[in-house]
């Protein structure tokens, strides 16, 4: 299927309604069509319609891709309440098998894929973020992971910590120097583009992880260099990206002392949406989604898209 394409995950809970929501705006964005992806196994027939006699497999087939469908339906007649989509070209994408592999597999070649980050298991309980973090470690493109509505405002203030809120709308960027951020630069840019918001690229430093060698034991190098060459850390990252171009107005440069995830996650309070890069080194690497990731992905207020090297 093109790659001109956003796909989002439902599963028929409040938080991927929201999910869907957000995806259509950013189709709309983009200008491409949107595809509804819902994954069923063999699990329904028990969980999902009561005790279900498989007399006839292909008959059981057809009911259950019926009944996904029909909940891929009622997902976007809900979030068509609130959001005018009549503009939007939306297929609608029932799949079966496992979730995580089933939706992974639907969205090969797209864009972006987007995913709540709690739903519901098969059995009504909250599945806790097994699927979108399952999702993020094992996909192979952009991942977008929508925040629990209930719980944004409860983390909005736990990321703040008594700071002020910085309520610009924008698009904060994490940014170490690695071709994973770089990659996740270009994205942000791309989409602040898009949107007409600024991009504001944190980096952020502390003594224990600077790399500046100190000529004697025991002399720490004024503030200032650390500063120092976390801004060249950023600008190299910055001009890697091929956006050193853009005005002052369009890209903020932030260096935070601070750790990254702490940082960062301030950042994030009151920001329109957080993008950071995760390396994906093949293997046993590539499933271990990166701790500062993995922290932001859980805990950030706002949208938070995992881009893949």
């Amino acid at each position: 299927m093109s790659s001109n394409r956003v796909v989002v995950g439902v599963d028929g809970s409040l938080n991927s309604d929201h999910a869907l929501a957000w995806a259509a705006d950013a189709a709309e964005s983009r200008h491409v069509p949107l595809e509804v992806v819902l994954a069923w196994d063999a699990t329904w027939v028990h969980a999902s319609e009561g005790i279900m006699a498989i007399t006839d497999v292909d008959e059981t087939f057809r009911r259950l891709t019926a009944l996904a469908e029909e909940r891929i339906d009622s997902s976007i007649s809900r979030v068509q309440e609130k959001h005018d989509l009549s503009g939007l070209e939306i297929i609608r994408t029932p799949v079966q098998g496992p979730v995580v592999p089933a939706v992974i597999e639907a969205a090969a070649g797209a864009s972006m894929l987007v995913v709540g980050r709690r739903g519901v298991g098969r059995l009504g309980r909250l599945f806790m973020g097994s699927v979108s973090a399952g999702i993020v470690r094992q996909a192979h493109l952009p991942v977008t992971i929508i925040p629990d509505p209930e719980r944004a405002e409860q983390q909005r203030e736990a990321a703040l910590d008594g700071a002020e809120a910085d309520e610009t709308p924008r698009i904060v960027v994490g940014v170490d120097g690695s071709p994973a951020s770089v990659a996740a630069l270009k994205f942000a840019a791309e989409a602040a583009q898009r949107r007409h918001l600024p991009l504001h690229a944190v980096t952020c430093w502390q003594f224990a992880t600077s790399g500046i060698p100190s000529e004697s034991f025991g002399w720490v190098p004024p503030i200032e260099d650390f500063e120092d060459r976390s801004g060249q850390h950023l600008d190299e990252a910055i001009e890697r990206a091929g956006i050193s171009h853009l005005p002052e107005d369009q890209l903020v440069r932030t260096i935070l002392r601070s750790s990254p995830g702490r940082g960062l996650l301030r950042s994030a309070a009151g920001a329109t949406w957080l993008v950071l890069g995760s390396r994906g080194m093949g293997g046993f690497e590539r499933l271990m989604l990166g701790s500062v990731s993995s922290q932001l992905m859980e805990h950030a207020p706002c949208p938070v898209t995992i881009v893949r090297t």
